[in-house]
């Protein structure tokens, strides 16, 4: 038996909760009136997800030197409606007008303290943020990415847009947060573009704009010259990143249209 995963089997009321919990089904037991035994393999397989810590209704389970008391308890009367969810949904927007007005840092660590629980492939969390939040270096930044769009032919109009003083690049974002992992992850593609979705959403809810930096990020991929000046190590990539600020002029009332959904059922 492991001592990575502990019960204490005096609080344990025997309810089952951590063999319907675990992912890896490491709990097992015989019969219904007994505390649960941990698989002898249980530290190897965890992915330290914190589910039967979580579900535990006796706070009788520890995971390594993490117990009950070092999770939230679940708030239920502030847990949004589907209906309040659909509306955010439907109704946040890319913005391409911001305010010429700084994003607070405070604002920022908020939401990206939010985006720690975005889920990740074996909960591996393996994102990283860099986030740009001064003007000059985001005009800075935005120059590099001109400067590598100018070599390729498929992307010169948004650097010909930049000389001209459009920025199509950036946007005039006063911000921008960029998820970048170790090259090697298991998903690293989905895990940031999960934790930037999850970002995106957040700051909608606090009416903060948003756009997706897709001319960045293709640039930042291909581009040594930008993943220096970003300070990433060997090994390390950015995989998505996000524009934000507060919304300029740009302003919307209504919900646009969009297609009909597609979708085959299997039966």
């Amino acid at each position: 038996m492991t001592n990575f995963i502990q019960v204490n089997r005096n609080q344990c009321v025997r309810c089952g909760q951590c063999l319907l919990n675990c992912p890896n089904q490491l709990f097992s037991r015989q019969n219904h009136d007994e505390s649960p035994t941990i698989a002898s393999h249980a530290e190897e397989v965890c992915i330290r997800c914190g589910h039967c810590v979580a579900g535990c209704p006796a706070c009788a389970i520890t995971v390594g030197a993490v117990g009950h008391e070092m999770c939230q308890t679940i708030p239920k009367e502030s847990v949004p409606r589907f209906e309040h969810i659909s509306t955010l949904v439907r109704t946040r927007r890319s913005i391409r007008n911001f305010k010429d007005h700084p994003l607070e840092v405070a604002k920022l660590e908020l939401l990206l303290d939010v985006v720690r629980w975005a889920p990740t492939a074996r909960n591996l969390q393996p994102v990283k943020w860099i986030v740009v939040q001064n003007r000059e270096k985001m005009l800075e930044v935005g120059k590099l990415v001109a400067d590598a769009m100018r070599k390729y032919e498929q992307f010169k109009r948004p650097a010909e847009a930049w000389d001209s003083g459009n920025d199509v690049i950036l946007r005039g974002a006063p911000a921008m947060a960029i998820a970048y992992t170790e090259s090697d992850a298991i998903f690293p593609a989905v895990d940031c573009t999960i934790a930037v979705e999850t970002l995106d959403l957040c700051a909608a809810a606090m009416q903060i704009g948003t756009c997706w930096a897709g001319y960045f990020v293709l640039a930042a991929q291909m581009e040594p010259t930008i993943q220096n000046w970003l300070g990433l190590e060997k090994g390390e990539k950015v995989q998505a990143a996000l524009l934000l600020g507060y919304p300029g002029l740009e302003t919307y009332k209504r919900i646009p249209h969009r297609k009909e959904l597609t979708v085959k059922w299997i039966f």
